[in-house]
């Protein structure tokens, strides 16, 4: 190696034609880095968005089950059905009298009425005299009843039909139940 000279400058990085890399390099990675970005975000928020429709269908679901249970509960115990006076569409179950207490109970028959009631917007399904809502208390669904009715069967007297509908502001899917129930008078 006598006929090469050996070059030691001592310097650690030596860039003769690198002049701009990492401003190059930067301009290709940051708009890579902002679209995965975007895209995590856009599918964090179809998630998140699918997340709370599922959480207000089940509520519809939930709220529609329990007061149609309360209602058809009722029923099974009443003698029959009178249809509601006023403004508010409902009924009256007139209850059956208690064998228990034959007939010394004060107050005769029992009646329990059901009707419809618009509160904020949304129409609410209440029982008795009190304006408590049996559906559309959570928030997040926002749960309004779009049918509330019954009839008489035309060739049974006796047996009753009965329909309750309820639809989620949030999704605008709705819910249904409907039943037939006899009541021997």
């Amino acid at each position: 190696m006598a006929g090469r000279a050996s070059r030691n400058t001592g310097a650690a990085w030596q860039c003769t034609n690198e002049a701009g890399f990492i401003l190059g390099e930067a301009l290709v990675a940051m708009p890579v880095l902002v679209m995965l970005l975007l895209s995590l975000t856009s599918i964090f928020m179809f998630c998140m968005r699918t997340y709370f429709y599922q959480l207000a269908d089940g509520e519809l679901v939930q709220e529609v089950q329990g007061s149609f249970s309360l209602v058809v509960e009722d029923l099974l115990a009443g003698q029959y059905i009178e249809e509601g006076a006023g403004s508010n569409k409902g009924f009256f179950i007139v209850g059956r009298q208690n064998p228990l207490y034959g007939d010394s109970k004060p107050g005769g028959m029992k009646k329990e009425s059901y009707w419809l009631h618009n509160m904020a917007g949304l129409v609410k399904l209440a029982r008795g005299s009190i304006y408590a809502p049996l559906t559309g208390d959570h928030a997040l669904a926002q749960v309004t009843v779009v049918e509330f009715s019954w009839a008489r069967d035309e060739a049974y007297p006796d047996v009753y039909k009965l329909r309750l509908t309820g639809k989620s502001e949030m999704t605008n899917h709705e819910y249904t139940l409907r039943t037939a129930i006899y009541l021997p008078r």
